[in-house]
């Protein structure tokens, strides 16, 4: 029977699913940051070369390898997608906090003052109600800012101001004031880029620091599955996130969203937008290939593209549909790994395809994932299509059950990394 080794993790180190875990402050569920040090453990042991994070998320294990090796990324998410371009590929210097307000200022006031113009009765009862701490009427405006958010059409023209946020997601997951700031900055920094005074790689880091101010205002919990819906017991903090500024915020996050390491190395990297198993088959035909392929897929049955459409909108910035109550984008990305009838078969082409690199392989997923006897079937595969055993290390920590839906707010878990070099 191959031997499995544990490792203790330091006990502030919790949640590989805990919802609020932050990277440039925006809050992101299935933050890798606890197996941080098992993975540099694991990784020493492989020949160097290229890195390549097949599910790159917010970054957090790149982070960890930069510079020590390239860093490719990939993930299906536009957003994603963005920040690790601004993390590992960018070639310039993002713009100073200190001189983003003279930049922006003349088409950012311009577009908020013919918002506050187009959508006056709305701030002015928003204002009213949020004043009164008037619970009755924020969820009176909730329930007829979805209403009208659905009954927003796919695809409608844009006016020459940009009132995405505002007309969409206003009253619901922001006040109208704060959408409109969204609405208004995304004017300002897209009219930058137009007009050449600000690089592609300067407007993704802005782009991606709006994220993050929009992660600090929203009202929800830590997530945009759905936004909170007024009551008495959460009344305090409807009211205090709906005063927070965007501007304020995006000030703020402008310093931290910084590029990792110098422009000879970011240079070589890549991140791709792709789907796994896709992006896997299409790489035996590079020329250069990675080293190290490091696969951390879905493991419950939460679609991830739920959680995170408001971002994705906010890059795309493309006036989809809204459906539902969490007006989410029409569709969304379904991903296989997420699916109990689908999971194994996407497991098993995932580990043959990357068998066909040559690469070493890393794999980490929960004993409790939504694959049952994953500790038992996931060796198997690796077996089948490496023709060796995979070391394996387990990892005791808790997961977070997204809110205590099932009635505990967490349970221990053991989380599995598996290897095989090549």
């Amino acid at each position: 029977m191959l031997e499995t080794r544990f490792l203790r993790v330091h006990a502030n180190s919790r949640g590989r699913n805990r919802g609020n875990q932050v990277s440039f402050g925006v809050s992101y569920m299935g933050t890798k940051r606890h197996l941080i040090p098992a993975l540099t453990d694991v990784l020493s042991g492989c020949r160097n070369g290229v890195f390549l994070d097949l599910f790159s998320g917010m970054c957090t294990v790149g982070r960890s390898v930069a510079p020590s090796r390239q860093v490719w990324s990939n993930d299906l998410q536009a957003f994603s997608h963005l920040v690790a371009k601004t993390q590992f590929c960018s070639a310039d210097t993002p713009i100073s906090r200190h001189a983003v307000p003279g930049l922006v200022s003349r088409s950012r006031l311009s577009n908020l003052e013919e918002l506050r113009a187009k959508f006056s009765d709305l701030f002015v009862e928003e204002e009213k109600a949020l004043h009164a701490k008037d619970v009755s009427a924020l969820a009176s405006m909730f329930d007829k800012s979805v209403v009208r958010a659905q009954s927003l059409s796919d695809g409608v023209s844009r006016p020459q101001q940009y009132d995405l946020f505002t007309s969409r997601f206003g009253g619901t997951y922001f006040s109208y004031e704060q959408a409109a700031e969204i609405d208004s900055v995304r004017c300002a920094i897209d009219a930058l880029k137009c007009e050449g005074k600000i690089s592609e790689d300067q407007w993704s880091a802005l782009l991606v620091a709006l994220c993050a101010a929009m992660s600090k205002c929203a009202n929800s919990t830590g997530h945009f599955a759905q936004a909170l819906y007024p009551k008495n017991a959460n009344l305090k903090k409807i009211v205090a996130q709906r005063r927070r500024s965007v501007w304020h915020e995006w000030m703020e996050a402008i310093d931290r969203v910084f590029p990792v390491g110098g422009k000879d190395w970011r240079r070589k990297n890549q991140s791709f937008q792709a789907d796994a198993i896709d992006l896997l088959k299409e790489l035996p035909n590079r020329t250069v290939r990675p080293s190290v392929v490091y696969a951390d897929p879905p493991y419950t049955q939460d679609q991830y593209s739920r959680y995170y459409h408001i971002y994705e909108t906010a890059v795309l910035y493309d006036y989809p549909s809204c459906q539902g109550k969490g007006l989410y984008r029409p569709n969304r990305i379904s991903s296989p790994f997420s699916l109990a009838s689908k999971v194994e078969e996407a497991l098993d082409q995932l580990v043959e395809s990357a068998s066909r690199l040559k690469s070493c392989l890393i794999l980490s997923y929960p004993k409790d994932g939504l694959l049952k006897q994953s500790d038992q079937i996931i060796p198997s595969i690796i077996k089948r299509h490496f023709g060796v055993e995979p070391t394996q290390i387990g990892l005791p920590h808790r997961h977070s059950t997204m809110g205590a839906s099932k009635g505990r707010t967490s349970h221990d878990v053991t989380e599995m990394i598996y290897r095989v070099i090549t």
